[in-house]
């Protein structure tokens, strides 16, 4: 099988170096690399450097059109997917294709390791926080409705398509801006039969987030790709717990701040049943780390506030691009 390895950029002069050479490791006759860039920074001279990949330009910004113009650039049976801020190991593509012989499988992803592990307790975080930011998998896992929902999908940055799921017509969906944009194809593919298997021979190392205000904005952007994603995909099992989440999490905030103009007492009363249900949530967390986990006691005093900081956040963007969403449509009918 050829295999064509596409990668998108925007300004990623900062990573690109350690990619690209980890690719050179791996790059054999049957390997094609095509890189996808709209930078406005260096990271096209980096990549003319070397000679084994394909470099193509384009002035329409998005991941997605990205991502797409690489499909249609590919010449391989087998398109994978990664990202600017990733390492690939040696065995990565070996790995891959044994898993597509094994379950004759339609799509293959796989973990997205820690590149910093150790280095700070946010870079860590992002592997061991009890909904991963960036998954890993400990046993082969194939999806299907029920799995899609309880298991966390394989993340953008380490996926593997046969390429006749695109020459069917299932590309990227190019409104996404925020995230979900790859659980909403795989969320169509599933849907519609195609075989996805996550293993944990198919890694990469990820340059994960190593600043607290860069996770908590990576968070916010999530919620907001989530929303679209919920817009697009009712039917799914994993569009609605975000939402009624986040609504119910809405009814709260509204209760206690119209409490707070009308009466002091259910002001305190509300204010003190979210604390309680606050604390608790807390303590669960904290004896998961604790008990089941059995990770440092200061990762586990701090996960859980992570947790909470990070799912409030969450559930904050999608009620705002809910919000924008709906505010758009009101001005387009007064219009």
């Amino acid at each position: 099988m050829k295999v064509s390895i596409v990668v998108a950029t925007r300004n990623c002069e900062k990573y690109i170096k350690d990619l690209m050479d980890s690719l050179a490791k791996i790059v054999e006759d049957y390997i094609e690399v095509i890189v996808v860039d709209s930078s406005e920074d260096s990271t096209p001279a980096i990549v003319s450097e070397y000679g084994f990949a394909k470099l193509i330009r384009l002035e329409k910004l998005g991941l997605n059109v990205a991502r797409n113009v690489g499909v249609r650039e590919a010449k391989g049976d087998i398109i994978v997917f990664t990202d600017c801020d990733c390492v690939v190991p040696k065995e990565w593509i070996e790995n891959i294709l044994k898993v597509f012989k094994e379950e004759e499988a339609h799509v293959v992803g796989g973990s997205a390791v820690n590149f910093y592990e150790g280095l700070s307790l946010i870079t860590d975080y992002a592997n061991e926080g009890i909904w991963s930011v960036m998954p890993i998998y400990r046993e082969r896992i194939v999806f299907d409705r029920d799995s899609f929902r309880k298991v966390r999908l394989p993340p953008g940055n380490n996926l593997a398509f046969k390429k006749e799921i695109f020459d069917k017509g299932y590309f990227f969906d190019e409104e996404y801006r925020w995230g979900s944009d790859e659980v909403d194809l795989l969320w169509r593919l599933c849907r519609d039969g195609f075989k996805i298997v996550a293993d944990p021979s198919v890694y990469v190392y990820h340059k994960h987030r190593t600043s607290l205000l860069e996770l908590l904005k990576q968070e916010f952007r999530y919620g907001m790709g989530h929303y679209t994603f919920f817009k697009k995909n009712r039917d799914s099992p994993l569009a609605w717990p975000a939402a009624i989440g986040s609504y119910v999490f809405a009814l709260f905030l509204a209760a206690l701040f119209t409490s707070y103009f009308l009466s002091p007492l259910a002001f305190l009363i509300i204010g003190l049943f979210m604390a309680t249900i606050t604390v608790e949530v807390y303590l669960t967390l904290f004896f998961y780390y604790f008990k089941r986990r059995k990770l440092r006691l200061k990762k586990c005093f701090l996960y859980p506030i992570l947790d909470i900081t990070c799912h409030a956040l969450y559930l904050f963007g999608f009620l705002y691009s809910n919000i924008r969403d709906i505010i758009g449509r009101i001005s387009c009918r007064t219009k």
